[in-house]
């Protein structure tokens, strides 16, 4: 995704964030949301990740004269596995965050974007190969980004809406900045990849499946006029979707989609998705209130 335009139509400044200048943007994001309450954010993979270590089997079926992956909750299982190991595997990735009012405004006009990763010996020499030059400066560690949001209780907060227009893709590289067992459940399984983006983004919404699956009542996608236009429409496009009052109803079915982790099609993910606003912030005070205690 592109960085986002002001409403008067100038592009936004990029500010790169590499370890010796992150806990100075880091502060300085952290006093924006309650102003500039959408976080819209993207992740780019500068290299192919290291060797996977899971092994499972898509299953195909034959027709036309072509391969199709069936779309069944193995397959959807093993793909957020897939996707899992991958996030988990990446040598180092860049992570774009825009912060916006609801009138489309850039918060400081700017739009960060961290370098972040801890490369391996490895992977110093990979790029050696490749006849890439190490960078002069150090990459950010994403577990630094993930406290730093939670401090400043950008996640966890129905009040903060985050938009991704790659799905679970960029959730997967966003939510392992939290990454920890008594944070974060392994999100292997896409039950628990679900629960976690859930939790940790509870207003969570994925412009490409606005703008391609229709809604539960057969209607067109909200974003389907902007889909052609690219990401820049999708997102002014769903910013005059959050004005209009009719936004929650519409919403309903679209929040925390996100393409590559499947839809309503277990008992579980349909009792999580149709959680309101209010009875998950109360599950979620709940969890905090007992992480406290321990």
């Amino acid at each position: 995704m592109p960085p986002p335009v002001h409403a008067a139509g100038e592009q936004a400044r990029v500010v790169d964030v590499w370890a010796d200048n992150e806990e100075e943007e880091l502060a300085r994001i952290s006093g924006l949301f309650a102003d500039f309450p959408i976080a819209v954010v993207a992740t780019y993979e500068d290299l192919p990740s290291r060797p996977l270590r899971h092994n499972g089997r898509l299953e195909l079926s034959f027709s036309d004269d072509a391969y199709h992956v069936v779309l069944s909750q193995r397959n959807l299982d093993d793909q957020c596995a897939m996707m899992h190991d991958r996030s988990r595997a990446v040598r180092f990735y860049r992570l774009v965050l825009a912060l916006l009012d609801r009138d489309g405004r850039v918060a400081l006009g700017r739009v960060w974007r961290f370098h972040v990763g801890a490369p391996l010996p490895a992977d110093d020499r990979l790029l050696l190969e490749l006849g890439v030059e190490r960078p002069a400066r150090r990459r950010v560690h994403r577990d630094h980004i993930g406290k730093a949001l939670t401090r400043c209780r950008a996640v966890q907060n129905t009040a903060v809406t985050w938009v991704t227009c790659d799905g679970a893709e960029d959730v997967y590289h966003l939510m392992n900045c939290f990454y920890h067992p008594q944070v974060v459940r392994d999100m292997s399984l896409r039950k628990d990849f679900v629960w976690n983006a859930r939790s940790f983004f509870p207003q969570l919404y994925d412009l490409r499946f606005l703008a391609e699956w229709r809604t539960l009542a057969g209607e067109e996608p909200p974003l389907a006029a902007a889909r052609a236009a690219g990401p820049a429409a999708l997102l002014r496009g769903f910013l005059a979707l959050m004005k209009e009052p009719t936004f929650e109803e519409k919403m309903e079915g679209y929040t925390g989609i996100l393409y590559g982790v499947g839809h309503l099609d277990t008992p579980d993910l349909v009792k999580l998705y149709k959680m309101t606003s209010q009875e998950l912030e109360s599950r979620l005070m709940a969890e905090l209130a007992g992480r406290t205690r321990r």
